[in-house]
């Protein structure tokens, strides 16, 4: 091994001199240029690790043999130490130790660790864009032992327990939460490099990579294989934007209760270039509103997948777009999850609705129709509405926003919408129309015996 010692400036002694005079501005001048010197350096004890074999040629030799010399004063008890580190077992200490001092009493090469690690391993920062913090300050040793350890890579603990040895605040949060995550209930190493990562928080991969490539094989299929992604799973911080990583007191690690993470970014408009924007539905935080039943238990994975799905907007089945759609119960499979299909599909009823003329089924009416036929979105508000049953005020049509003016009555009620002309039901005394009426009005089935003619001017 190459020294660091400066050769000497005059001619070598050719007889003994005291160790005194071992170290001069002419003679070995670099021995005691550390900070902390070696114990034998400090006191001029020379002799301790060197030899004089002949004086008259000033020749020294190492006191005993280089794998022993060291281990004469420094005793390492390796018995029953499974993982010992490989200069120890060759004991080669001076690969990482000058013998005469260094930067502190360790006498270790190199202003710090890195500086000589890096010399047998490989460069733990490699270019990454962020560093754990011991792995750029050198200090190798926060980590691992330098001779002998219970455990692999001679780490100082096992598994998350070397972790939490400094990030205690970790440590107290995963002793009080109510779910902890299981993967960190195993190793720290199973998410994040110990060393360095191109990604926050040293994770090995990016985020959605990371949680879904090991372990959430389903929401990986979702994410990859759905029609329509949910944009905030695959941008920036992934599945992060909604769920917590370590753990939680909510079911499925959710940052805070579902309806408040959805509404982090729906409560407004959402721009998306080349796309249709996404409406906001920031009325679902409205208190005084009536809410449609999933948004009332604060739950919007009733009716929404939350990763992607096959249907626009994230439905979890079927769901008409549009304010006319030609019927078929399956494309109200979303509705019809809930709701009895017998809404739609039955003509004359008297219980599976109060929209009813008499007998006859006004949801039937408006919308089992092979053209035209309305969709639930033609007079109900898919999350909240200031009327009962969810009626809207008024709905889009086209850049129109068309009146409902629906209005309730003890028994029935009137409707005077942009469709037809003020219409009313009375599910009691239930209104008769003339044939020629609206094709749209309430019809009366003709053997209704509760039948009665409509009024002039119905209110």
């Amino acid at each position: 091994m190459k020294s660091n010692i400066p050769k000497s400036i005059v001619a070598r002694p050719t007889k003994d001199i005291p160790q005194a005079g071992c170290v001069t501005a002419q003679c070995h001048a670099g021995v005691k240029k550390f900070n902390a010197l070696h114990g034998p350096v400090n006191v001029n004890a020379c002799d301790a690790c060197h030899k004089l074999l002949d004086a008259s040629k000033h020749k020294y030799e190492l006191a005993r043999p280089k794998n022993e010399i060291c281990v004469f004063c420094h005793k390492l008890d390796l018995r029953g130490a499974p993982v010992v580190h490989k200069p120890v077992t060759t004991g080669d200490c001076l690969q990482c130790h000058s013998p005469h001092g260094g930067t502190d009493k360790r006498s270790l090469r190199g202003a710090n660790m890195t500086e000589f690690c890096d010399k047998c391993h490989k460069d733990v920062l490699a270019g990454k864009k962020r560093a754990h913090g011991p792995a750029v300050a050198g200090a190798c040793g926060a980590c691992h032992q330098a001779h002998v350890s219970q455990y692999p890579k001679l780490l100082n603990f096992k598994g998350r327990d070397l972790c939490l040895s400094c990030h205690k605040q970790m440590d107290a949060q995963m002793h009080k939460v109510k779910f902890p995550h299981k993967a960190v209930e195993a190793d720290c190493l199973a998410c994040h490099d110990a060393h360095a990562s191109d990604y926050p928080m040293f994770t090995r991969r990016p985020p959605v990579a990371l949680c879904t490539e090991a372990c959430h094989e389903k929401v990986r299929k979702e994410v990859k294989d759905d029609k329509f992604k949910h944009g905030v799973v695959t941008q920036e911080q992934g599945c992060l934007n909604c769920h917590t990583a370590h753990g939680g007191d909510l079911a499925k690690l959710m940052k805070t209760t579902p309806l408040k993470v959805c509404m982090a970014c729906h409560t407004n408009k959402i721009e998306r270039p080349g796309l249709a924007a996404v409406p906001g539905v920031g009325e679902v935080l409205e208190p005084k509103l009536f809410k449609h039943g999933p948004i009332n238990q604060g739950n919007c994975s009733g009716c929404h997948q939350l990763h992607g799905s096959d249907v626009a907007k994230l439905p979890i089945k079927p769901y008409p777009e549009g304010f006319y759609e030609d019927f078929t119960p399956d494309k109200y499979a979303l509705c019809f999850s809930c709701h009895d299909a017998q809404l739609a599909t039955q003509k004359l009823t008297q219980g599976v609705t109060k929209f009813r003329n008499g007998q006859t089924n006004l949801h039937f009416v408006h919308v089992d129709k092979v053209e035209k036929g309305r969709s639930c979105r033609a007079c109900h508000s898919t999350h909240a509405s200031k009327n009962p049953m969810h009626i809207r005020e008024s709905v889009p049509y086209g850049q129109w926003q068309m009146p409902v003016r629906y209005a309730p009555s003890a028994t029935g009620g009137t409707c005077a919408s942009g469709c037809h002309k003020e219409l009313t039901y009375d599910r009691a005394n239930p209104v008769v129309y003339a044939p020629s009426s609206a094709t749209s009005a309430p019809a009366t089935a003709p053997s209704d015996p509760n039948a009665v003619k409509p009024q002039e001017n119905p209110k």
